[in-house]
């Protein structure tokens, strides 16, 4: 392996993902569209589809999730992918399918390559077409309907996954496709954490979902205790430092007492028999008369004060008691 700043041949030295040139030289494409077209081709199985949620895809490319959003719904309004809905178990929503469609721009005749020409050092490129032109662009392989409703699923999505845990998130997606057209994704999404975070102080039956939230949207009056959903997370943020900050303290405290036992127990071990004994005679004399003192209390005492005077004195050598 190369030191750092070390001269290196990268020819065949790196996993990763793979962008076809005729994708890379294409200028319809943004530069985040080929990137994520190159990480999705990553997740793609023997029987070509791919799976991953757009907060995956835009962590490891490293852009925002929103922007992950545009670039697949760029690359299927080209024509390069088609999203697939899916569900689980429980009829819940979870990340779409990805299928990849043969494009136009990979072939000047349209057809799959059916070998390549030798490149460097032996590799082989199946790079056809020399660069992208408006006469490859085709016809997106969905409707403009189906896209308005896979936003709408998406967008179903994200505010589901705000009611989950309470009574809320018993309403169905097209009564919550409805208040989404009627108040639009803002106010639906801050009516939603705001009941949500209501609920949560203050837990009670909601009996109509749907009729509860269209009537938050329409007279909603933020509470004063309201914090956003940010807010929450650097206040949650604050509270795991001090609480790591204080653990370490009583961490370092439980560490600091260890040892301090453990140097007066060895100190203890040190003293001839006389010198303890001195210590204990001088232990039982501070402690209450008329009661019966336990040994191991009073050699608990006669301890103490023997590291005591250790302390004081700052040397090992203890006179004996009177």
């Amino acid at each position: 392996m190369p030191a750092n700043g070390e001269i290196y041949n990268p020819w065949r030295m790196f996993n990763g993902s793979f962008i076809p040139n005729a994708i890379l030289k294409c200028r319809e494409l943004s530069a985040t569209a080929k990137l994520l077209f190159g990480r999705l081709c990553q997740y793609a199985g023997a029987d070509g589809e791919a799976f991953p949620s757009y907060s995956t895809l835009g962590q490891e490319v490293g852009i925002e999730r929103r922007q992950a959003i545009r670039a697949i719904r760029e690359l299927e309004d080209f024509g390069l992918i088609r999203a697939v809905a899916r569900r689980r178990d429980d009829g819940s929503h979870c990340s779409n399918s990805y299928v990849f469609l043969w494009h136009t721009i990979f072939s000047e005749d349209g057809s799959p390559p059916s070998g390549g020409k030798n490149g460097a050092k032996g590799s082989v490129t199946n790079d056809t077409t020399p660069q992208c032109h408006p006469r490859h662009q085709v016809v997106p392989a969905v409707t403009p309907k189906e896209i308005q409703t896979r936003e709408e699923e998406t967008t179903t999505e994200l505010v589901r996954l705000l009611l989950s845990g309470t009574p809320l998130s018993e309403i169905s997606d097209p009564e919550l496709q409805v208040l989404l057209r009627r108040h639009g994704i803002e106010r639906m999404t801050l009516v939603g954490d705001v009941a949500t975070e209501t609920w949560r102080r203050e837990p009670k039956e909601i009996r109509n979902p749907a009729g509860y939230l269209h009537s938050l949207c329409d007279s909603l009056i933020v509470p004063s205790w309201y914090q956003t959903p940010e807010e929450r997370k650097a206040k949650a943020a604050k509270a795991e430092e001090l609480r790591s900050a204080r653990k370490k303290a009583e961490e370092a405290e439980k560490a600091a007492m260890e040892k301090d036992v453990e140097a007066k127990e060895s100190f203890w071990a040190s003293l001839s028999d006389a010198d303890r004994e001195n210590f204990r005679t001088a232990a039982l004399a501070s402690m209450s008369p008329g009661i019966k003192w336990p040994e191991v209390a009073i050699t608990a005492i006669a301890k103490s004060m023997a590291w005591e005077r250790c302390s004081r004195m700052g040397t090992n050598e203890i006179p004996f008691l009177p």
